[in-house]
């Protein structure tokens, strides 16, 4: 019996240190896909001077990849199609929220940003970037770092939002480049999507997806999608 208690408590314990380090490591590019019709691959963030403009703007890169296309019963006739279609992934909506921390304690006072694109088509196993830019003058007036102190990203398939979390509430393997790594647990994301819920009323249309940038960038930019083109502010 003495035996088997110990053996008992060093599984116990490799358990609980294999969910802890599972729950803080950083995702690293490229993580292999798991059932999420279209995961974050990574995300980077730059500052860059966009045409003549005076003060850099910030640039942040959400690299996307379709995994596997939702089933969907095809008309009589229509084999050569659904063949074809397993191929592609459609409507893909990438909806970013970013959270600057300001000198103010209370996250009501932060600065919170958020914008969304439209993928017309993206094919399955080839990942494209959806760029998003906060202009820079709003970074000059507001002191703006190059990366936000916490961001998220949400996905929508033809409608139907890609889950972030499974029924633990943490965050599913092929999903974590879409939360930044304090909001891996839905116990944390949930109260940080309110308050930005709350706090991108005051700033619609401050972030700009890539088709609302007239300015071309100067560092090389990565292969995007083509975009249905949304150009009313979104909340």
């Amino acid at each position: 019996m003495p035996r088997f208690k110990a053996v008992y408590a060093f599984l116990l314990a490799m358990v609980c240190l294999t969910s802890d380090s599972f729950g803080q490591a950083a995702p690293a590019p490229g993580a292999v896909a798991g059932k999420s019709a279209v995961f974050v691959r990574s995300v980077t963030f730059q500052q860059t001077k966009l045409g003549g403009q005076v003060n850099p703007w910030n640039r942040m890169q959400v690299e996307i990849q379709a995994n596997t296309v939702p089933e969907a019963k095809p008309a009589a006739g229509a084999e050569a199609s659904k063949l074809l279609n397993k191929k592609w992934v459609d409507k893909v909506k990438v909806t970013v929220t970013q959270i600057y921390k300001t000198a103010s304690i209370k996250p009501e006072d932060w600065n919170y940003y958020r914008s969304t694109a439209t993928v017309l088509t993206i094919e399955v196993n080839q990942p494209r970037s959806v760029l998003f830019y906060l202009p820079g003058d709003v970074v000059k007036r507001d002191t703006l770092k190059k990366e936000p102190d916490y961001y998220y990203i949400q996905l929508e398939v033809a409608g139907n939002e890609e889950p972030l979390f499974d029924a633990r509430g943490l965050v599913l393997a092929d999903q974590k480049w879409a939360l930044h790594k304090d909001l891996q647990s839905k116990a944390k994301f949930d109260p940080a999507k309110d308050a930005a819920d709350r706090g991108v009323i005051t700033t619609p249309g401050v972030l700009r997806p890539q088709y609302l940038v007239l300015y071309a960038d100067t560092p090389v930019v990565p292969p995007s999608p083509e975009f249905i083109r949304e150009d009313v502010p979104t909340r």
